[in-house]
This record gives structure tokens, C-alpha cells and sequence, in this order.
């Protein structure tokens, strides 16, 4: 072996560590082996070299299967009935499996039978280049998935959906789970709905542990994981690539009628339309307006850059009494522009750092902090730009222990239901940097402190569950040379593709110490 030192990559994850911006980083595939881990050694130029290459790459027999499911892409499912768990490899599968969901086919009896694969898991067995347009998967409530499909920790790279008018996506229209999946590519609709992972998630449908470098443009209702989500569930889900619509935009979902929690994105967000009733940009959501909407402990590191009327930090636009943002956080710049020439109530540009427009009383808004600025919006606020709150009393039970930046000169509600910018004694509170970086006792029991930065913010709190370092491997990173910091930072970024989580990776200098145990499951228990 050339001079050098082992590095196990166990997990990957985004990571700030020095200067670093915020990156991919390549894993193995997630099952029980070590020769399904990618394994990298530092020479004496501080270069990271593969030791042991891909474990995806195909060999010949598989190559000869592949082209064998191309020519017939719906072989592994029409050959094999009555399974209830079937493995595919290929684009040409993949592509086989939106058939049989949109489209049907002939079984005997009836001309045209869907599948919605209830019951069924599908599970990719290796990650899978496509290099075609792909159709997405299920196409109304009636035509959908209802199985489970299982990445595996796999990828989906070359993603490319090109969408009309119908719900756009890898699904369409979701009524089952996804789960364990990264996806690499651009979705781009003119139509109502547009996600990376799916555009329409149903009270049925779950996104669960996935993540998107996708860039998704669309139009009203678009988010980086979902478009809209239905009263289902989204968690544990990571967003990395640039989302851009009309309006309704979100860094996680573009409208929300269901459950966000733990997810992250750190993607840019930008939408573009203002006028009466188009409230609504977010870094984690446009819009979260049903009575049974939950944020929770999410949060957002991309700049927002905003035309809509409701411009958030976390959400855009909030409008119904029950509905929560909980526990969590935003980092990004929030930027306004478009503003209207007429100002009226409608249409004037409202932003917070948390919530832009909390539109009803009894809403839940607490224990967030927000440090990011706010520019050129016509009305802000540290934590809310406008509430209201349909009452002359200014202290909002709902509103709890909420924390911005004394540097941004607000209040930390930019207008409320006289107009008034005001701060509620312990609902919003203005403090310093300082205080901040200490505050994660504060907060509550999700946060942890960051002092040395090791997860982005700039050393303000972050929630623990993108927290997975121990005090041995801190002090080791602590002590990376600059040369290989660099040389760290440039791999890194040769490897965009398979980070699902927001861990950091994980480095053993001393390779007896390598171990393929898991790291604990991505809940608390």
C-alpha cells in the first residue's frame, strides 16, 4: 500500500468544517458488508486517492442482465407475480415501473389494468443513471403508487422530468412511501404542482429519510422535496438543490396541509409573482395552512429571494388556528423584491424571519430562533413580519420563546393587528450574537450547542439530530492540517451525489478502528 493513512467514509452528510461551504459527499450502499463501503487513502500530497474503486461498477453477467430488463422493462414484474418485494437495477425497469402504474397493461381480462403496488415493496438494488426524460410515477388519485418504494440508500442520478400539466416529480402523485433515497437531477413544470421527490404527497403518502440535489423549477406550489403535501408526512429529509416558482415556493415543500419534521434545506429558493392572495415563500415552506400543519424542528440555510407577499425564514404564509412551527431555526438572507406600486394590505411585501405572514390568532410559533437578515421588504420582522392576532392584546399565548439577532435593528413582530411593529415580552426577544451561540439551553431539549461550528450556522445552536459526532472524532477533526482540509473540502466536491443525511463523516485515522456497526437510528429512540 502507498504511503498514507486510512479514511473510512462511514457516513455522509453536509459539513462546514474550516471554511467549507456546504457539500456532498459519496457513500457506499447501506447493507451489512465492507466491501459495500468506499474506502480512500491520504498520500504524503495530502490528495485523497480510492482504494478499492466503485462497488457499483457492473460487471459483465450484470451488463448482460441490464441490457436483458431493457428490452423488456416490465419483465421483472409481469413474470413474477404475487411477490411482495420486487428488487430493480435498471433505468429501463425503473421507467417499466411508471408504465405500470400510468399507463396499465394488457393481463387477460382487462384491456388496461393499473398497478398501484399496494402491499409491494420496490427496492433499488444499485444506483441507476438515467439518461433519458423520465415520466413520473402516478399521475392523479385515481391513476397512483400506493406500494413502498425502498432506495436503500441508493441514488437516482440524471433525473430529468420536463412536465406540461400534470403533477411533476420522480412521483407524481404519491399515495404510498418513499423512503431511503437520493435523487440528482432537474425537475422542471409549468403545471400546479412540482417536487423532486413528488409532486403531490396524499394524507397517505410519506417521504421518509430521502434527500434532493435536484434543482426543481415550477410554478405555483413548488417545493425541493414535494410540491404539495397533502396532509401527509415528510421527515428526515434533506434538500441541497436550487428551487424556483411563480409562487407558493419552498426550500422543503411549497404548500404543507400535513407534517414536516426534521427536515433541512440549504438550497437557494426564489419566487416571483405578488398580487392579492398569492401569499406564500419559505425556507422550508410556502404555505403551512391547515389546522393539522406541523413544522417541526426543521430548518433553513439558503438564501430566500422572494416577490410573493409573505416571505419567511422557515414559512411563508400561515393561516389557520392549530397549525405549528415549532423548534426550529433559519441562517438564510432573506431578499424581497418586485414590490408592488400600489401599497395596500394585500400587497405589500410582508417578511419574517420564522413566519412572514401569520394570518389567525391561535397559531403556534415557538422556541425558533432567526440569524439571517432581512432586505427590501416594505414591512419585518425578527420572527413574524405581520400577525394577526384579532385582539388589542399584544401578549400572544401562542407565541413562545422565539429568538433574532439585535443586529437586524427589528421588532420581533414587524406589524401587528393595528399595524403596530411590536415584541411580546416572552414570545419574541431581541439578542445578541453572542448570546445566541449559548442559547441552545434556551431554546429547548432539541437543540445542542455549536460552538466550534462543525454543523454550519456559524456557531449558533443546531438541532441534535443533525448532530451524530463524539468528542473523540471532533478532537480529530479539530486537528486536520490546513493542506488537508483543502484536500478534504476538494473531495468533497468531486462527490456530489449520495448524501442522504445531515451527518457529518466520520474518520478513523487508525483503521483497526474501523467498524461497520451502525451509528444509531436517524430518531431519537
Amino acid at each position: 500500500m502507498r504511503k498514507g493513512y486510512i479514511l473510512p467514509v462511514l457516513l455522509a452528510a453536509v459539513f462546514a468544517l474550516g471554511s467549507f461551504s456546504p457539500v456532498f459527499a459519496e457513500i457506499g450502499n447501506n447493507t451489512d458488508t465492507d466491501d459495500d463501503y468506499t474506502y480512500y487513502y491520504i498520500d504524503d500530497d495530502g490528495k485523497y486517492v480510492e482504494v478499492n474503486g466503485d462497488n457499483s461498477t457492473n460487471t459483465e453477467e450484470e451488463d448482460e442482465d441490464a441490457a436483458f430488463f431493457d428490452a423488456f422493462s416490465t419483465s421483472w414484474f409481469l413474470d413474477h407475480p404475487g411477490q411482495r418485494v420486487y428488487t430493480i437495477t435498471t433505468a429501463s425497469q425503473l421507467q417499466g415501473l411508471a408504465n405500470l402504474v400510468n399507463e396499465g397493461h394488457f393481463d387477460g381480462y382487462a384491456a388496461n389494468r393499473y398497478e398501484d403496488f399496494k402491499g409491494v415493496t420496490i427496492k433499488l438494488g444499485r444506483n441507476i443513471t438515467l439518461k433519458e426524460d423520465f415520466t413520473p410515477i402516478g399521475r392523479s388519485e385515481e391513476i397512483a403508487f400506493r406500494g413502498i418504494f425502498d432506495g436503500a440508500g441508493h441514488t437516482i442520478l440524471g433525473l430529468s422530468v420536463n412536465e406540461n400539466g400534470g403533477y411533476a416529480g420522480l412521483f407524481g402523485y404519491l399515495d404510498g412511501t418513499v423512503r431511503d433515497l437520493t435523487v440528482e437531477g432537474t425537475v422542471d413544470s409549468s403545471g400546479p404542482v412540482c417536487g423532486s421527490l413528488a409532486g403531490y404527497v396524499s394524507e397517505n403518502g410519506i417521504v421518509w429519510n430521502c434527500a434532493s440535489g435536484a434543482d426543481v423549477t415550477g410554478k405555483a406550489k413548488t417545493g425541493g422535496i414535494a410540491g404539495f403535501n397533502d396532509g401527509g408526512k415528510i421527515a428526515g429529509c434533506m434538500n441541497y438543490g436550487d428551487v424556483k416558482g411563480t409562487l407558493k415556493v419552498g426550500g422543503v415543500v411549497g404548500e404543507n396541509w400535513g407534517t414536516i419534521m426534521k427536515c433541512g434545506n440549504r438550497g437557494e429558493v426564489r419566487s416571483s409573482v405578488r398580487g392579492a392572495t398569492t401569499y406564500g415563500t419559505g425556507g422550508v415552506a410556502g404555505r403551512s395552512v391547515s389546522e393539522y400543519s406541523v413544522i417541526d424542528r426543521c430548518f433553513n440555510a439558503g438564501n430566500i429571494f422572494s416577490g410573493t407577499e409573505g416571505t419567511g425564514g422557515v414559512v411563508g404564509y400561515m393561516n389557520a388556528r392549530g397549525s405549528e412551527v415549532t423548534s426550529s431555526y433559519n441562517t438564510g438572507h432573506i431578499v424581497v423584491h418586485n414590490n408592488s406600486v400600489i401599497k395596500t394590505d394585500n400587497i405589500r411585501g410582508y417578511a419574517g424571519g420564522i413566519v412572514g405572514i401569520a394570518g389567525v390568532k391561535g397559531l403556534k410559533i415557538s422556541d425558533c430562533y432567526n440569524a439571517g437578515s432581512i432586505n427590501n421588504s416594505d414591512i419585518s420582522g425578527g420572527v413574524i413580519g405581520r400577525y394577526l392576532n384579532e385582539s388589542k392584546n399584544n401578549e400572544e399565548p401562542f407565541i413562545k420563546n422565539n429568538y433574532y439577532l439585535n443586529a437586524s435593528r427589528l421588532k420581533g413582530v414587524g406589524s401587528d393587528f393595528f399595524g403596530k411593529a411590536v415584541n411580546y415580552r416572552e414570545g419574541t426577544e431581541k439578542i445578541s450574537p453572542a448570546t445566541l451561540i449559548n442559547a441552545a439551553s434556551k431554546l429547548g431539549p432539541y437543540y445542542v450547542e455549536n460552538t466550534q461550528s462543525f454543523y454550519g450556522s456559524e456557531g449558533f445552536p443546531v438541532l441534535k439530530w443533525q448532530v451524530k459526532l463524539g468528542k473523540l472524532e471532533t478532537a480529530r477533526l479539530s486537528n486536520l492540517t490546513e493542506k488537508r482540509q483543502k484536500s478534504f473540502d476538494r473531495f468533497l466536491l468531486k462527490h456530489p451525489t449520495t448524501s442522504r443525511k445531515e451527518w457529518p463523516i466520520l474518520m478513523f485515522f487508525d483503521y483497526s478502528a474501523f467498524t461497520t456497526q451502525a451509528i444509531g437510528d436517524f430518531y431519537e429512540k
